[in-house]
């Protein structure tokens, strides 16, 4: 089963169960899981309400009070868990933050000891040998031998037991090589689960201008046009910066014919990485809010 360690909580996915050291345990509810293992990819980085709006409430019309809610049963969820260095932090106005001590140790899980057990010392019995069984290579005068009855060499019977052992067999081999198989795929579908949803190239049109690659995703009532975006950044001479820039566009859930923006850019040959929300744009600006994005991101650039 995997396990997530966060310093001194264990989290399980898979029964969204969140523990400490002592064992002591809490099952969180769908939606608190989901909002916690959020700020948890996103640790260190504000992530704004709109975002967890949508992902978590998957763009339903709520009130701000109930994220409020699950952030109070989260915080209140570590403090009964005795967490260190674990701490979700308000961002005036803009959302919330995940913050986690790097520093505090986590303190080893002791496993106990098996003990294997004792066997009492068994005192050596007499063994009586037969006088006849000291040559076991010797033929009686009284034992007659029969010609009907191929005997093979020492040697030969000792090749025909080293070809039974180590001849392959076809079922063996089709078992091996579906092993193979189902480990090589189970690693491969791991690696894609642990990609952040944000950043599935798949779902994203894709450009490169300069060494930097544009991922743009549409999801606004509105046509967009790939090419267009393309060219008013061509034409605005961008700064030189190799990273990765993922834009997503929505309909504002408080305004009608509205836009809103969230961006997410990282560097290619670094872990330096920031994040930009809009919450009302056109697509006429959207090259230009682009280009203004890449010249504040000076220490991703570099």
């Amino acid at each position: 089963m995997q396990k997530i360690t966060i310093v001194n909580l264990v989290l399980e996915p898979a029964t969204r169960r969140l523990s400490n050291n002592a064992d002591d345990a809490i099952i969180l509810r769908p939606l608190p899981y989901n909002v916690f293992t959020l700020l948890l990819e996103q640790k260190g980085n504000c992530i704004d309400r709109d975002e967890l709006f949508d992902v978590c409430w998957e763009g339903a019309i709520v009130t701000d009070q109930a994220l409020t809610n699950v952030i109070s049963g989260l915080r209140r969820n570590l403090i009964q868990l005795e967490a260190e260095g674990i701490a979700i932090k308000t961002v005036s106005k803009v959302g919330y933050l995940l913050t986690v001590d790097e520093t505090v140790v986590m303190q080893p899980v002791i496993e106990p000891k098996i003990i294997p057990p004792v066997i009492d010392n068994i005192e050596p019995k007499a063994v009586l040998v037969s006088p006849q069984a000291e040559d076991p290579l010797r033929v009686h005068d009284n034992v007659a031998i029969s010609n009907d009855v191929q005997v093979l060499p020492t040697t030969e019977v000792g090749r025909s037991r080293v070809r039974l052992l180590t001849k392959p067999s076809l079922k063996s081999a089709l078992i091996a090589f579906c092993l193979c198989s189902l480990i090589a795929a189970v690693c491969w579908y791991e690696k894609a689960s642990s990609v952040p949803y944000f950043l599935v190239k798949e779902n994203y049109n894709h450009f490169e201008i300069k060494n930097t690659d544009f991922y743009i995703l549409n999801n606004t009532r509105g046509k967009d046009n790939i090419e267009a975006i393309q060219s008013g950044l061509e034409s605005l001479n961008l700064v030189e910066c190799n990273a990765e820039i993922y834009i997503r566009m929505y309909d504002s859930v408080y305004d009608d014919d509205t836009y809103s923006l969230k961006g997410y850019i990282v560097a290619k040959n670094s872990n330096r990485n920031s994040n930009y929300s809009l919450s009302k744009f056109s697509h006429e600006n959207l090259p230009t809010i682009i280009a203004n994005g890449l010249k504040r991101a000076k220490l991703i650039c570099e």
